[in-house]
């Protein structure tokens, strides 16, 4: 009998636990490797012994092709990292050719700036922005678009998870973080060879993840972040908090991301998409191409019963057609993510143990240990080397009392330089 193939594109962070979900189902999961890249910290994490095969493609789709076709007959290929997308893409219009995003717009799914031209060019609002190498560029549209003396966003045009993010308040700043990023390589292996620039705005960032089938994007769950700012970063996550599928008090920006995705062409698999809600309407913060990171799924199951990687497994089993245009929220729900405040070795972990007794402590996810060396946290990458505690309780109330007392108990962990 010939093998059902999955083939799952760098296949980390919440991508790694689709394959014991695949196998459950019936299908053979085959990783797609890249050896000549970089990997990104604890997300990387991989488990050869979760797949049927391990591909290194070294970046020759030809060679994953074939090696695929050797396997078996392959149903899906499906990017777990944004960087893969079209690499998946390419693979896909040879082999799963019903299955595919629009190929013309693959540069718009991957590039910060391109994809917020593309929800321009559908007649979206988008942030003012600009990207390019040259900072006298940037200081004369500054000018232009009326931004001299406003707060200002600098970042890298393709990575993701808050990486590279610079805040340079009242624009104070802005030419030495457009020089410090401009040809320095990302966490995700991508040399800034531009930066992108963009006005600051204020309001609610919303997360909005989805699992699309033949165009229609299927809403799986819906997030409200807080992030803080410190010294070492402007966006440092302090927490996300699990929302209801409400389109009375949600419809506005569910309408936005939805039209987002139509105009970055998606029409197959995963997104991670961040949608800021500012006092002129919905802006788009931006589009990854991939399920939401950080094991942020296994929250959506304690959250709502279901999650993106369930419904991509619902595409592969045939059950595409009958996606749910969103959720049912069964309980508040926040994940709460651990703050190190400086570099070093952790020497008291166990004081989190404490919060086990929380009411609606739920369980940690990459929780640190004694012992254990940690980044200062300056985005998400970082923040995972000290982990996040789910919370989860009848009461919002609760949750966000627990979420204080376990910060009073973060204040308590000693960190030691090394």
């Amino acid at each position: 009998m010939t093998k059902r193939i999955v083939a799952l594109a760098e296949p980390f962070s919440s991508a790694s636990l689709i394959p014991p979900m695949l196998r459950e189902a019936g299908f053979a999961p085959v990783a797609l490797l890249d050896s000549t890249l970089p990997g990104i910290g604890v997300l990387t994490a991989f488990d050869s012994d979760r797949y049927d095969a391990v591909i290194d493609h070294r970046g020759d789709v030809d060679v994953a092709i074939e090696r695929l076709r050797t396997l078996g007959e392959t149903v899906a290929v499906i990017p777990g990292t944004d960087r893969v997308e079209g690499l998946c893409g390419r693979i896909a219009q040879v082999l799963t050719p019903h299955q595919v995003n629009v190929p013309e717009l693959a540069a718009a799914r991957r590039n910060k700036y391109l994809s917020h031209q593309a929800v321009a060019a559908a007649g979206l609002p988008v942030l003012r922005q600009i990207c390019t190498a040259d900072a006298d560029e940037v200081e004369q549209w500054i000018e232009r678009e009326g931004l001299t003396g406003r707060d200002l966003v600098v970042k890298p045009a393709t990575s993701a998870g808050t990486d590279g993010v610079g805040f340079a308040q009242g624009g104070k700043g802005w030419r030495e973080l457009h020089a410090e990023l401009l040809g320095t390589t990302n966490r995700y292996g991508a040399i800034n060879e531009q930066v992108l620039v963009q006005e600051y705005v204020t309001g609610t960032e919303f997360a909005i993840d989805t699992v699309s089938f033949d165009g229609h994007h299927s809403v799986t769950d819906l997030g409200c972040y807080l992030k803080v700012h410190n010294e070492r970063g402007m966006a440092i996550y302090d927490n996300v908090e699990w929302l209801p599928y409400d389109t009375d008090a949600y419809g506005e920006v569910l309408d936005y991301t939805l039209g987002a995705l139509d105009a970055v062409g998606f029409r197959y698999w995963a997104a991670h998409t961040e949608v800021m809600l500012t006092e002129d309407g919905p802006r788009l913060i931006e589009i990854n191409p991939r399920p939401a990171g950080a094991m942020k799924p296994l929250v959506s199951e304690i959250a709502a019963g279901s999650s993106q990687l369930s419904r991509i497994i619902d595409i592969c089993t045939g059950r595409g057609a009958s996606l749910p245009d969103g959720f049912d929220l069964r309980q508040p729900v926040m994940a709460l993510f651990l703050i190190a405040n400086a570099s070093g070795v952790v020497k008291n972990a166990e004081i989190f143990d404490k919060a086990r007794s929380l009411p609606s402590y739920h369980s940690p996810v990459f929780l640190v240990k004694t012992g254990d060396r940690v980044e200062a946290t300056t985005d998400l990458v970082s923040s995972m080397s000290m982990g996040y505690i789910i919370l989860a309780h009848e009461s919002r109330e609760q949750v966000y009392a627990d979420r204080e007392a376990i910060r009073e108990l973060e204040r308590e962990l000693v960190i030691e330089p090394e």
